[in-house]
């Protein structure tokens, strides 16, 4: 199997809140749904990872399963890659300002990454972190 492309779909409740944080946040949006009103989509970083955000009633649709209570758990953890320590501070400073939740200020983990950790709108988790690979045991 050769994988051309890798795209994930996320529930969401309300759709324009969403498109408005994760312009906010830095994440282009795809032309091709960018006016869309029942659904949208977004490229995320260089090798445009494809984004597509689904009100919740469609997602169940789409999976025949009940969407995850993201106030009780967590069913998966999307991180993005920083080229440096400041890109990370950075990005959580943009984070909060669009009014995402930082759960895990930005701090370095295990001595050679360094990450902090949000929550979208609609409680999905997120981290971005920079390895500096010269350290990792």
């Amino acid at each position: 199997m050769r994988a051309r492309q890798m795209w994930f779909n996320l529930p969401v409740k309300d759709i324009q809140k969403a498109k408005v944080f994760y312009k906010e946040i830095g994440f282009t949006p795809n032309p091709m749904h960018e006016n869309a009103d029942h659904m949208a989509s977004f490229f995320i970083g260089e090798k445009q990872v494809v984004m597509m955000l689904f009100p919740e009633d469609t997602f169940k649709h789409f999976t025949g399963h009940e969407v995850s209570d993201t106030s009780k758990g967590t069913e998966v953890l999307l991180n993005i890659d920083a080229d440096s320590r400041e890109e990370v501070d950075e990005m959580c400073q943009i984070v909060r300002n669009a009014g995402g939740k930082i759960y895990t200020e930005p701090m370095e983990a295990q001595g050679w990454m360094y990450a902090f950790g949000f929550e979208d709108p609609d409680g999905h988790r997120w981290a971005m972190l920079h390895m500096d690979m010269t350290k990792m045991p």
